[in-house]
């Protein structure tokens, strides 16, 4: 039988880790480096899908960049959603991605065209690996990170439809399954009653 493994959070702590060893790390060409921060910082910042972010267009990041929202369509429903950016979550971005004013795909495949995305499971794979590399001992994938936004706009009792607006979820049922309380949280709540 098959054991399904628990996806774990990733920390402010681990993900401040994860850059500073992918901005130091030699091994990495400098194109794919480039790549793996901006999807990053982007997957921890909007909990968006790597499906979603490798459709994005510069004129997306320029919006997003400028107005602190974009409108992406969800991968699963084929909808429209708004994505947004706090201040402080601009200005991080901000450090990656550069202004450019052209409808082409900010992820382009190395041997296609500029309209030509790269594969959603090529760059899930490419992700996952470096991130096992970094988290060996842990089991953080490219899908932690909106694991991880959801599970702490909740920690911090935002309202549940208001999470599943943000993070582009047809059924409130599909964002409790996203909510993994911390160990902490869970200690808190038996102290509360034991």
């Amino acid at each position: 039988m098959k054991i399904a493994k628990i996806k774990d959070n990733i920390s402010k702590k681990e993900f401040q880790h994860l850059i500073n060893y992918l901005i130091a790390d030699i091994t990495v060409r400098a194109i794919r480096k480039d790549r793996l921060l901006k999807l990053f910082n982007l997957l921890y910042i909007t909990g968006l899908r790597v499906n979603e972010t490798t459709t994005l267009t510069n004129i997306q990041i320029k919006e997003l960049l400028e107005q602190k929202q974009t409108k992406v369509i969800a991968h699963k429903q084929k909808i429209e959603k708004v994505i947004y950016l706090t201040e402080s979550s601009r200005k991080q971005l901000s450090k990656y991605f550069e202004i450019i004013e052209n409808d082409n795909l900010v992820f382009q495949s190395e041997r296609g065209s500029k309209r030509s995305s790269l594969s959603s499971n090529s760059v899930i794979r490419d992700m996952n690996s470096y991130l096992k590399k970094v988290f060996p001992n842990k089991n953080i994938t490219s899908h932690s990170f909106r694991q991880t936004l959801i599970s702490e706009l909740a920690e911090k009792n935002i309202n549940t439809k208001v999470i599943q607006t943000l993070i582009g979820h047809k059924s409130i049922s599909s964002t409790y399954r996203y909510i993994k309380p911390s160990e902490e949280q869970i200690l808190n709540s038996l102290d509360l009653v034991r």
